[in-house]
């Protein structure tokens, strides 16, 4: 859940930088992001270190996948009058022949790229790949001829079949990592980094649950023999955060968003994943970097939310959830719950009822909702109308053991407000003592539980100890056994018991049962003078 919520909040890619220049976007194209490649190739084509041949073929291919092959010819036709003797943009013109239906232009294309180098293996797989994206059906003679034709010259070595192999058969993820392995070996021989070839590895073999860990272990390799690759560093950081490593992922993803190359919504992933790893006063920092530079990118606004929430900063939670829902952006089921829960801790009850009637009705079939309003109206100082929201979400059937211990608080509550009314107050009372009864079957014995019935009989007899009381209290010593309450987490629930069991036997004029449990609760507090006192008289 939370993952699907942070990875969703990115805003549409700008670039901070391309130190890298137009082969960052190539190898963003080669890793599969074509919304980045196309910003950075852009970004990029005027730049005196850019080939323009080489751009203007990747762009002409994003033309392609985009539908637009009017733009992608006008790409090709640009790259070879920059640069006659780059022969990809002859493979692009005759992709988009064969994609006219027109096979023999198409031949003629491709002769042209390889007329430029006979012996060029690389350009031989990408003719089989401009077959591949055409038709892998109809051309599949055509493919395999232009594969077996580059394998035969390179003696197998030629990195970008292996490539060419490894996404014609991607649905196999295990055959498919192979091939990419085999890609990055033989670049290896070559003195090369294949940049595509470990991106694609890690995202094929990471669908494979036991190939997680060796995708991230190649990309790990990326990077070491690569450090100043963003691609490099984004993938890692990615991986780490699927694998549930999230301290490992906010590590890499600190170090990707130093490099130049890294894009504004990638900042706002950080901000995320800082979240996510419990880094609330990083994340809150670059949430206010990211809204610094454009105040419009609402979902930060929901980060700082979360991040003042945890930190229990209620104004500022408040603060960035108002102006999480005044920025115009799309809001999900959870940020009604910060909001509301903001507006209860500032004493702004009615206004959290109006925000959670409004989840409710953005969301009629998420009964969730309920026990929020009702928490809504008990903070408004309706106690009535909580109590009876409450026990309609619990009586269809929902809830948990906090929704019983609320609803029992609740009637607690109302039975205090009733304390001179014998019959509302026993009325009340007694329905407290039903939910947390109903608790304690769901976490039977447990000592705050047993705690709160104990305080609901007194309440139901007016604030006088009873032997109701007396007898809750006895039974939560009872499954004490021999533990020292000290060493427990319930010590100031125990204190309670061994003050009020005290007091009680005191009304009881059982004198070695009061100086007893006296005695139990200064060991838990021994510099409490009054009951000290007292214990002393006894």
């Amino acid at each position: 859940m939370k993952k699907r919520l942070l990875f969703s909040l990115m805003a549409g890619a700008t670039l901070v930088a391309s130190a890298q220049g137009y082969q960052d976007g190539v190898d963003n194209f080669n890793a599969g992001r074509m919304e980045e490649a196309k910003i950075i190739l852009g970004n990029t084509f005027n730049d005196p270190s850019t080939d323009k041949a080489v751009s203007s073929y990747y762009l002409g291919c994003i033309d392609i996948k985009e539908g637009n092959t009017a733009a992608a010819k006008q790409r090709f036709d640009e790259g070879i009058s920059a640069n006659p003797k780059y022969a990809l943009n002859y493979v692009g013109l005759g992709e988009l022949a064969l994609k006219s239906g027109d096979k023999s232009a198409a031949e003629k294309y491709f002769k042209e790229a390889l007329n430029i180098d006979k012996k060029d293996t690389e350009v031989m797989a990408y003719v089989a790949r401009a077959y591949w994206n055409a038709d892998p059906v109809a051309y599949k003679k055509d493919i395999d001829k232009y594969i077996q034709k580059a394998f035969k010259e390179s003696k197998n070595t030629e990195p970008a079949v292996y490539v060419l192999q490894g996404d014609m058969i991607s649905s196999d993820p295990n055959q498919a990592s192979g091939l990419y392995e085999m890609a990055i070996e033989q670049s290896k021989e070559k003195g090369e980094i294949n940049r595509e070839a470990y991106v694609k590895y890690a995202q094929t073999y990471f669908q494979v649950p036991v190939g997680r860990d060796y995708a991230i272990q190649r990309l790990e390799e990326f990077n070491e023999r690569d450090p100043q690759s963003a691609l490099a560093q984004r993938e890692l950081a990615e991986k780490y955060y699927e694998n549930e490593q999230l301290g490992r992922a906010w590590k890499q993803y600190e170090k990707y968003v130093q490099n130049p190359n890294h894009f504004r919504r990638d900042e706002q992933r950080y901000a995320g994943l800082l979240y996510s790893a419990g880094e609330y006063d990083k994340s809150i920092e670059w949430a206010n970097k990211v809204l610094a530079q454009d105040s419009s990118v609402g979902p930060m606004y929901r980060i700082l939310a979360l991040n003042y929430t945890a930190k229990k900063d209620w104004p500022e939670a408040l603060n960035a959830s108002e102006k999480l829902f005044n920025s115009g952006t799309t809001i999900v089921p959870n940020d009604y719950n910060l909001y509301g829960d903001a507006l209860i801790r500032n004493d702004r009850g009615t206004e959290a009822v109006a925000v959670f009637e409004k989840a409710i009705a953005a969301n009629p079939d998420d009964a969730k909702f309920m026990p929020k309003l009702a928490s809504a109206y008990a903070a408004a100082g309706d106690n009535a109308k909580s109590i009876e929201i409450l026990e309609k979400y619990l009586n269809d059937g929902n809830g948990g053991l906090n929704d019983l211990y609320s609803m029992s608080n609740r009637y607690a509550a109302m039975a205090k407000e009733n304390l001179e009314d014998d019959a509302k107050r026993v009325e009340y009372a007694d329905k407290a003592i039903k939910y947390i009864d109903m608790a304690l079957e769901k976490s039977p014995k447990n000592p705050q539980l047993l705690g709160v019935k104990a305080r609901h009989y007194l309440t139901r007899a007016k604030n006088e100890l009873c032997p109701e009381m007396a007898a809750v209290y006895e039974e939560m010593i009872v499954d004490l056994g021999d533990k020292d309450p000290k060493e427990t987490s319930y010590k100031s629930d125990y204190a309670t018991a061994f003050r009020n069991l005290a007091a009680y036997y005191v009304t009881q004029n059982n004198k070695a049962k009061a100086k007893e449990f006296f005695g139990k609760y200064l060991e838990l507090d021994p510099d409490n003078a009054k009951i000290r006192e007292i214990y002393d008289s006894l």
